[in-house]
């Protein structure tokens, strides 16, 4: 949610961010609406006050009467107040993050390639993972629709070690690099995705639990419950809290339909680690790049090409304030394609979630941050493209070596 403040000092900057964000909120209802409730706020201070110092003293007779009418008065203020502010915190709660300088305003299409990193490996016929997986016995994506329909399947075998391999090499390197691991529920609140600013835009993409009786929803990243964590609460990020947690990811994928319906690119249910961060307004945009380097130096290390994203304003979440995306080569799709993002929040989801932190100044919002660790499922995608040979095989990257005990996995 963004500042309401911002909103009465600079309509116009609100109204030109929604476009570039192709969002069509009514900013001019939003100013009437808080205009009413400040309006509505005068006069409810005003008579409490009065309320308050008439009923210090014994009032009798027609003072009695004053006072009780009054009471009604304010009572009744009250509920407008409340009401009003119902109705203006649903439209507030519509509005995207103000994209903050440097974000080119556009659409998919807009998005700019930073750099290219790797070497692509030389195949005269690469295959794709999907095939590569089936020689190996590593995915039954048969049994998975049968158990729990399409874009369901089965990791097995080496896969499974790989991905054990996966995880235990990346939660390392975080713990190295000051982060807090954590197991998080993957069951939440609906106020938990409100919060973390997953609602309402992306209500379609979420699986929701027993609607009108749990009331919980299954997590579509492990960001939302990490970025609650310290909901109401105000915290000392003097240095930067960085929190990380594995878990699976449970995404409808509403808007996919036709699209990477072979292989394992796109299902229902995966898993991922995820790194949330903590800080100063003064420093996340030091926090963003440094949360940006360990994306890359883990896909680096793994020996991967890729190439770094910067998204265009209309293709950033709600959420995000600026957004990359780390996006690797695929020889068997002859392409690159979205691997991690890097986002920047600002104070978005501090503001609903209520994290402050203190200054000298006072009590101040926080900013949040989060990345990708690693997409186990397009990461093993991408271990298999680039590290084929001729044969099939698969050539397994330098730090994962250990952790699988050979070099080279074959049928």
């Amino acid at each position: 949610m963004i500042d309401i403040q911002l909103i009465r000092e600079n309509p116009d900057l609100v109204k030109k961010n929604n476009e570039s964000r192709s969002v069509d909120v009514d900013v001019d209802a939003i100013l009437k609406l808080d205009g009413e409730r400040r309006e509505l706020q005068a006069k409810f201070d005003t008579k409490r006050g009065g309320q308050k110092k008439m009923s210090k003293g014994k009032p009798e007779g027609d003072d009695l009467k004053k006072l009780k009418k009054l009471k009604k008065e304010v009572k009744d203020l009250e509920k407008k107040i409340s009401s009003l502010a119902a109705e203006l915190k649903s439209i507030l709660i519509q509005l995207p993050n103000v994209n903050l300088p440097g974000v080119v305003v556009g659409g998919e299409e807009a998005n700019k390639v930073e750099r290219e990193v790797g070497k692509k490996p030389k195949l005269e016929n690469p295959k794709p993972h999907e095939k590569l997986g089936a020689r190996l016995g590593w995915f039954d994506l048969e049994r998975g629709a049968k158990v729990s329909g399409n874009r369901f399947w089965y990791l097995k075998g080496q896969a499974v070690m790989l991905q054990m391999a996966l995880q235990d090499f990346v939660m390392r390197k975080l713990v190295q690099k000051g982060f807090t691991p954590m197991v998080v529920p993957n069951l939440v609140r609906e106020d938990t995705l409100y919060g973390a600013g997953f609602l309402p835009a992306q209500e379609f993409e979420i699986y929701s639990v027993n609607p009108g009786e749990d009331n919980l929803f299954l997590i579509g990243t492990a960001e939302a419950p990490l970025v609650a964590y310290f909901k109401d609460e105000t915290i000392d990020v003097k240095k930067p809290k960085r929190l990380c947690a594995f878990s699976p990811a449970y995404r409808r994928e509403a808007g996919a339909y036709g699209k990477d319906t072979t292989g394992i690119f796109r299902g229902h249910q995966f898993d991922k680690l995820e790194m949330v961060s903590f800080t100063t307004q003064e420093d996340s945009e030091k926090e963003h790049q440094f949360l940006l380097t360990i994306e890359e130096e883990i896909i680096s290390e793994l020996g991967l090409p890729y190439q770094l994203v910067s998204l265009a304003s209309g293709d950033m979440s709600p959420q995000a304030a600026q957004c990359y995306d780390i996006e690797v080569w695929l020889p068997g799709q002859n392409k690159y394609r979205e691997l991690t993002s890097c986002s920047n929040t600002t104070d978005y989801q501090s503001r609903r979630l209520n994290i402050k932190h203190k200054t000298k100044d006072g009590l101040k919002l926080v900013h949040t941050l989060n990345g990708t660790g690693v997409a186990i499922g397009r990461t093993l995608i991408a271990i298999l493209e680039n590290h084929q040979d001729e044969n099939g095989d698969i050539h397994v990257p330098k730090p994962l070596q250990a952790y699988m005990g050979v070099t080279v996995l074959k049928p």
